[in-house]
């Protein structure tokens, strides 16, 4: 897993070039609304595009990870469909859903049977390599694929090749120094529960960070957005819970109010956790924050998973669960 992290800068360059040169068509079909279908590693790149999107797109964006699909699909949506592997149960299901709707289909896919119907029924795609063999590893290819096929649409207002270098950019200035901080705040949290609390617009990053930790760490942690945590959760915070740690992850993005919000949410809840840390996104832009964030918190689940003696590549219950219900 450390060198699958590793390889974050050259996966997006890799994924750039990918994309760029994936062939994607109106169809003369006008697109007023986006719908993404995926699951796990490759369903949170859209939860980091719904994001973009609010910020930098002409059209609304949901995200999806299950079997069904929204009852408002038309021929004006635009639907990608993402699964690394191409063989995702409940992927392929809203796939099937999809087809009957006569929207717009783009396929997101190294291959298996998405690929497959994508080739067959001559609906746009943009193929993943197929040499990687952890799917929450992908991340780099499914977002940067996603930005793309919006982008080629117009339906994503930014310089998209200007943005994307300079997060490059940053990752490799900074790659020292994500990796020294990354094993720092491994070694804070040991083996304590973490619980990330972020503002709305890098929620994603810190539902990444609770996947990461799940499968590469195999730790239960949670999270929650400031503000909407300041209306219920933060009276949870009444009493000492010792093996818990919170993480808060903070931007320069964050509004005046954002940034008060959590100095007063800490004055509470340092009253009853040891271990509180705080991750500062680095760039100027969402992008760039956002691709720094997500290979930081890559690098932390591996050292808290290193540092305790875990082997960060196993996944025993998720393919126990994927073999029981196969015999069904």
């Amino acid at each position: 897993m450390d060198k699958l992290i590793s390889k974050f800068i050259k996966q997006l360059e890799e994924a750039i070039i990918i994309s760029d040169i994936a062939k994607i068509n109106f169809h003369n079909k006008k697109i007023n609304k986006v719908f993404i279908s995926g699951m796990g590693g490759s369903g949170i790149a859209g939860k980091f595009t719904e994001e973009i999107m609010k910020i930098n797109g002409e059209v609304p964006v949901l995200t999806s990870n299950g079997y069904d699909i929204p009852s408002w699909i038309d021929k004006n949506t635009l639907t990608i469909v993402s699964s690394y592997s191409g063989n995702t149960e409940e992927t392929i299901s809203s796939f099937e859903k999809l087809l009957e709707k006569g929207c717009k289909l783009v396929v997101i896919s190294s291959g298996g049977r998405l690929m497959e119907e994508a080739l067959r029924l001559k609906i746009d795609y943009i193929k993943l390599p197929d040499n990687w063999p952890a799917p929450r590893a992908c991340f780099g290819f499914s977002f940067v694929a996603q930005l793309y096929i919006l982008y080629k649409l117009e339906l994503l207002k930014i310089d998209l090749s200007k943005e994307l270098s300079v997060s490059i950019d940053l990752l490799v200035n900074e790659q020292k120094n994500i990796e020294s901080k990354a094993k720092e705040i491994a070694v804070r949290l040991g083996d304590k529960i973490p619980v990330v609390y972020s503002g709305n617009i890098l929620s994603p990053v810190a539902v990444r960070f609770k996947q990461q930790l799940n499968e590469n760490s195999k730790t239960l942690a949670f999270t929650n957005t400031i503000p909407e945590m300041n209306h219920n959760e933060l009276v949870g915070w009444s009493k000492k819970y010792n093996d818990l740690a919170v993480v808060i992850i903070r931007s320069g993005l964050y509004s005046a109010r954002i940034n008060k919000r959590i100095e007063l949410s800490k004055e509470i809840m340092i009253k009853y956790v040891d271990t509180m840390i705080e991750i500062d996104a680095e760039g100027l832009k969402l992008l760039p924050q956002m691709l720094y964030l997500v290979n930081m918190v890559d690098w932390i689940s591996w050292y808290v998973a290193s540092n305790n003696g875990i082997d960060a590549m196993e996944i025993e219950n998720i393919n126990y669960l994927k073999t029981q219900l196969a015999k069904i």
